[in-house]
């Protein structure tokens, strides 16, 4: 369902490699792709909505720190998310796209949650800004993309080309009609794109790192975080984000009306099932694992170190530990099947977990 959505062009000349890659989903049915595209590439995600959307893959950075983000693909993370903001941002049942590429039925997604029209947005990690672009096009209020300064989506000009191809041209040539919505599918409101680091509160300017952006946003109603847990070091810093930018509800009016605003995490499990077990348990001071048995083995013993060693991390970290909660999670797969979401799975394999993700709605506690 959803690695269909994305087809690769071939180039001009293929070479026999370029044909047996480009047919590999097809020869090999029960191989997974989690990741699309090459580095410096071109694909197109077909929208439901919104058809084709072209964007440019981010070079593959002579930098090692660059090397370390893994900005230079298109991750099922971010495709799944993008699915859920456009679904949930429009009132009419989505049918099947006339490409082949909207083969089955819409997936239901929270709108409480997901349906982004008049919301301020954030995207962290953004690599291609897949999300941020459909966030726009869905009638986002604002969108606001980002990447680590040292990303190639920054340096080398790859979110500004996708968003300039995606929104401003194709906006330019609809010819947006002066009494519609300033927020209508063909006016998107405003985007801006930044370099930020996670845990500090400046943005700076995307090509230009040390220049402090003149205009500091705010605030958020939604922050979309696709595939960026998969560093446990970052994730104190990921909550410390999160609970900065996330705007608070003023709930005096109507206090037991549902919240709003919300962190969208959306990721796989590229560095295992208890990496990511571990950035939600940062965030909600929940789903921790209980400790070993009385009856130690060596492998027991660095369980217990291992456990010692997160009791120091959390005290360190408890400004942001548990300030947050899960209003849902769940896990979802490459064909849009969804399972309760489990810390921990037994016998599960590599090659099984890489078609899952995780979808987590945070809001503050």
């Amino acid at each position: 369902m959803f690695p269909s959505r994305i087809t690769t062009p071939l180039p001009s000349d293929p070479q026999s490699e370029d044909i047996f890659s480009s047919a590999l989903s097809s020869l090999f049915t029960d191989v997974v792709q989690n990741n699309h595209g090459v580095p410096g590439g071109h694909l197109t995600y077909h929208s439901p909505r919104f058809g084709k959307i072209d964007l440019r893959i981010p070079q593959y950075p002579h930098v090692e720190e660059g090397r370390k983000l893994f900005a230079h693909y298109l991750w099922n993370a971010a495709v799944i998310a993008a699915d859920g903001l456009e679904t949930a941002s429009f009132d009419e049942e989505l049918g099947s796209h006339s490409d082949g590429h909207g083969e089955q039925d819409a997936l239901e997604w929270e709108k409480r949650y997901w349906d982004v029209r008049g919301k301020r947005i954030l995207e962290l990690g953004a690599g291609t800004a897949l999300p941020s672009i459909i966030s726009a096009r869905s009638g986002a209020l604002s969108a606001t993309i980002t990447d680590h300064p040292s990303s190639p989506a920054l340096t080398n000009g790859t979110i500004e080309q996708n968003v300039r191809t995606n929104i401003t041209e194709r906006s330019e040539s609809c010819g947006a009609d002066t009494q519609s919505s300033p927020t209508s599918p063909s006016r998107p409101g405003p985007v801006d794109i930044f370099g930020y680091t996670w845990g500090t509160t400046t943005m700076y300017m995307p090509s230009r790192y040390g220049t402090r952006a003149e205009q500091q946003p705010l605030d958020f109603d939604r922050i979309v975080i696709a595939d960026c847990l998969w560093m446990r070091s970052q994730h104190v810093n990921l909550v410390r984000t999160i609970l900065h930018y996330l705007r608070r509800e003023d709930r005096s009016q109507h206090p037991a009306s549902p919240a709003e605003s919300c962190a969208l995490v959306v990721a796989g499990f590229h560095t295992g099932r208890e990496t990511v077990r571990h950035f939600f348990e940062v965030a909600t001071g929940e789903y921790r694992l209980p400790p070993p048995s009385s009856s130690e083995t060596e492998e027991d013993d660095k369980d217990k170190r291992r456990a010692t060693d997160e009791d120091q991390e959390l005290e360190a970290a408890e400004d942001v530990t548990g300030h947050l909660r899960a209003a849902e999670i769940f896990e979802i797969d490459v064909n849009g099947l969804r399972r309760p979401w489990e810390p921990v799975r037994t016998g599960e394999n590599k090659d099984q977990a890489q078609r899952w993700c995780v979808v987590a709605v945070l809001v503050r506690r």
